[in-house]
């Protein structure tokens, strides 16, 4: 998809090549304010008086970025930047006036009723512009934006090979595969985005196993699922988990059959029910989940009764259930900073008996990633907390609160994704300790997925006190034949 955007971007505009002679001052001294790249930067502007898309073959630094938008103020509407796009926009009432020099861009804005700045005659087929404000859009993290100003930019030229492409393109980062598999067919694109989307179309078979290690409870968990897409909105799927449990020499196995459907009620919003049974123990359970918005916003609901679960020594010994409703929201506040935050209340049960404890959960957290070429660094912060509000019964069960700052890098080897993240954990309540993972994710073929992970944690979790060691395998089968 990245290699079709920049072959666009490629022929739009003037190009200005920076000779590295030529040193740049982020400062502004006076007059309207500046946005200043790195020394040799080239730069490729497009737009007019209501949007600018700046392209760049190398990052702008944040300071630069914090610079103009303390000059420029409230006359900023939208502001938005990655590694090689940035997107600008004034405020309601404005317009823009720009110029270059060099390696930076001095920007004004004009008031609203203020005399209209001329404006260079554009050609109206042009789209160029606007389909790199698209392309930025999906690079900074906002597929849901890039996708609704596709869909815009399709009603107006229904017929333009380029539009059509980054439609695809952006519903296939928003989540949405059969919607872009459409289109490239409609196109006859043959490229591996192009087959990959059209292999899992259709649906995907998954099968993974899953260690857990701790000093209280060790279980090895070993799943398959299948989902089929039923029709371009509904998916009905089922699997089988199989949760092999050791609490000192007592040994437990428990199967647990599941089957869900998801429809999606609107281009962002999907509503699950699912369903769940022990085989051996006959605990059966069900539930609804509620999802809406995209990647850059995204609010979720849920609501499960009775479900199987095995969280606690006690309810891997005597088969144990869960209920919970829970609520909780995703937003991305800048192209680099994305803030979660959930709750939940909880009842763990055992098999045959009523609720033992009530819980209230907590968790949330800051990632801060930056890009630099094909690595992103970064630093993540977690709070992860569950706050016992009544004990009663067998489960032995203990408040929570956990802190944890991680750093991270990740990058590209071939088309393998290789994430890294190491840093510490604080429990409020007692025990702190070192946390480190590794995670590989690997395409294959067109069909093809083969991710795994592990490492060591010092999360307390419900059966888990204190380090534990994990690992987890997978792979995924799309179930179409990529055409």
């Amino acid at each position: 998809m990245i290699a079709a955007l920049v072959l666009i971007a490629g022929i739009a505009g003037p190009v200005l090549r920076v000779p590295p002679a030529i040193l740049a001052d982020g400062e502004v001294a006076g007059g309207d304010p500046q946005l200043v790249w790195p020394v040799g930067t080239t730069l490729s502007v497009e737009g007019d008086g209501g949007e600018i898309v700046v392209r760049a073959d190398r990052p702008i630094d944040d300071r630069a970025i914090n610079r103009f938008r303390d000059a420029a103020g409230d006359a900023i509407g939208d502001l938005r930047w990655n590694d090689d796009s940035l997107v600008l926009r004034p405020a309601a009432g404005r317009t823009l006036r720009w110029r270059h020099s060099d390696n930076r861009m001095t920007i004004g804005f004009t008031p609203g009723d203020d005399a209209p700045v001329a404006a260079v005659a554009q050609d109206a087929t042009d789209l160029d512009p606007q389909l790199l404000t698209i392309e930025a859009d999906v690079a900074a993290g906002y597929p849901g934006e890039g996708r609704r100003r596709a869909e815009t930019l399709a009603t107006q030229h229904p017929a333009d090979r380029r539009v059509i492409r980054i439609l695809a393109d952006a519903r296939s980062a928003d989540g949405d595969a059969a919607g872009a598999t459409r289109l490239y067919r409609r196109l006859g694109a043959t490229d591996r985005t192009a087959r990959r989307a059209a292999a899992f179309a259709p649906g995907a078979a998954s099968a993974s196993v899953t260690l857990r290690d701790g000093s209280d409870l060790s279980q090895i968990e070993s799943a398959a699922r299948v989902d089929v897409a039923l029709t371009d909105r509904t998916t009905v799927g089922g699997g089988v988990r199989h949760i092999a449990s050791t609490i000192g020499d007592d040994h437990r196995g428990s199967t647990v059959a599941e089957a869900g459907a998801t429809v999606r009620v609107g281009d962002e919003a999907r509503m699950q029910a699912v369903l769940a049974g022990a085989l051996d123990s006959g605990v059966t359970g069900g539930g609804v989940r509620y999802a809406a918005g995209s990647a850059e916003g995204q609010w979720r609901a849920g609501l499960t009764l009775h479900q199987p679960d095995y969280s606690t020594r006690e309810q891997a010994i005597d088969d144990g259930w869960l209920s919970r409703v829970s609520a909780g929201a995703t937003y991305r506040i800048a192209p680099g900073l994305v803030g979660q935050v959930d709750v939940g209340g909880n009842r763990y049960g055992i098999a045959g008996e009523g609720g033992a404890v009530d819980t209230i959960t907590l968790a949330g957290g800051l990632d801060y990633i930056r890009r630099r070429g094909g690595f992103a660094f970064g630093l993540t912060y977690r709070l992860e907390a569950e706050y016992v509000q009544r004990l009663r019964g067998q489960i032995d069960f203990a408040t929570r609160e956990n802190h944890t700052v991680q750093g991270l890098v990740s990058g590209a080897i071939g088309e393998a994704q290789l994430t890294g993240l190491a840093g510490w954990t604080v429990d409020r309540f007692g025990g702190d300790g070192p946390n480190a993972s590794l995670g590989l994710a690997l395409p294959i073929g067109t069909a093809w997925r083969v991710e795994g992970s592990g490492g060591i944690s010092s999360v307390t979790r419900p059966g888990f006190a204190g380090q534990q060691m994990f690992a987890r395998a997978g792979v995924t089968r799309g179930l179409g034949n990529g055409r």
